[in-house]
């Protein structure tokens, strides 16, 4: 049998982690529950991972910091930010379809602030904000060097759009989690991406 380096193995827990989550939620989501779904010794995980909320900072990771990265990356072009706009949302729902418990899991970690006591309060809210910050950092950042590569000026309210463009992805993937139906949402996704590619202010 192949031998699996630390790095792999830590990722497999966390992508085990997610599923975990998305099926069981965040209580139920025992470190014992994830051995067994990265089919692994309970002993590797608290190898990699101190304690389970050391786990969940990286599925929050994951799903924020790292999840840029892990989308096909948007071809080269010089079509301008509307364009990567529609480009970018397209993307990242193919991915949700692809992978809709990433979503749900999603949803689960940012209602667990919503479920802890008092004393847990401060770390939830952290973590929340670490993963909206990972995605609009992330963003930002696409859309800025898509205005760039086409000499556009930078929205004066990109903050703001980038932030929309987010609240309405998510907005549309809690209604397809609730109602599937593909063609229904990829079409909003890309109502989205031009309502918003018309609200950018010069």
């Amino acid at each position: 049998m192949a031998r699996i380096s630390a790095d792999d193995r830590r990722s497999e827990f966390v992508r085990s982690a997610a599923r975990v989550i998305a099926n069981h939620g965040v209580a139920a989501a025992t470190t014992r529950r994830i051995a067994a779904e990265a089919n692994a010794p309970l002993a590797s995980l608290h190898y990699c991972f101190r304690n389970k909320d050391e786990l969940l900072q990286e599925v929050y990771n994951y799903l924020s910091r790292d999840y840029a990265m892990a989308l096909p990356p948007v071809p080269a072009s010089t079509a301008g930010l509307a364009h990567v706009m529609e480009a970018h949302a397209l993307r990242v729902w193919d991915r949700m379809v692809q992978n809709p418990h990433e979503q749900v899991t999603t949803f689960e970690l940012l209602l667990r602030r919503f479920r802890v006591d008092d004393d847990g309060q401060p770390q939830a809210l952290a973590m929340n904000q670490s993963m909206y910050n990972g995605w609009i950092s992330s963003t930002m950042a696409l859309f800025t060097d898509a205005a760039v590569a086409a000499v556009e000026p930078i929205p004066s309210n990109l903050d703001q759009v980038t932030r929309l463009f987010i609240s309405g992805i998510d907005g549309i993937s809690m209604q397809h989690l609730a109602d599937p139906d593909e063609a229904r949402s990829k079409e909003l996704v890309k109502l989205l991406a031009l309502s918003l590619s018309r609200a950018l202010a010069y």
